[in-house]
């Protein structure tokens, strides 16, 4: 093996140790800084919709998934931004359609992603294809005001 190859052998080395030990921090927060929320999309089921989304008191933006779509595992980023973002204003979800089949024939879900928004347990839109992270604030901006009005009533 010549002294290049080596070298080269090396620093890949190097990099994949890198990598597999992360950036050297601990996640622990640093006293004097603000932390990040961070919030995954809250995994549903058949038996769980109900609760999750039907009953809740904020906003749902539910993202209709499939394991073999493209688009949708695409738009995963965008959710889970999303999730952390809205945390205590929206609820984010998602729900994978071949697990959950009752949901999707409920729903009648049949072009994917398809992504619901719910509130006060109604279903008040539906978006489908790739949405971008300004156009599903756009269309939750609405119902994020009036949930927001109806808990100060209480």
């Amino acid at each position: 093996m010549s002294f290049a190859n080596f070298h080269h052998s090396m620093k890949t080395l190097v990099v994949l140790v890198l990598l597999a030990a992360g950036c050297g921090r601990d996640s622990s927060p640093v006293s004097g800084t603000t932390s990040l929320i961070v919030a995954d999309p809250i995994q549903l089921t058949d038996e769980t919709f109900q609760r999750e989304v039907i009953e809740s008191e904020l906003p749902v933006l539910v993202d209709m998934w499939a394991p073999w779509c493209q688009p949708c595992i695409a738009m995963k980023p965008t959710i889970r931004e999303l999730s952390s973002e809205l945390s205590g204003k929206a609820k984010v979800a998602e729900l994978n359609i071949e697990q959950n089949p009752f949901i999707k024939e409920k729903y009648n879900v049949d072009k994917y992603p398809m992504l619901l928004i719910f509130a006060d347990g109604i279903e008040v839109q539906r978006l489908v294809g790739i949405q971008g992270r300004e156009e599903l604030l756009e269309a939750l901006s609405d119902h994020l005001a009036s949930s927001y009005r109806q808990r100060r009533q209480r």
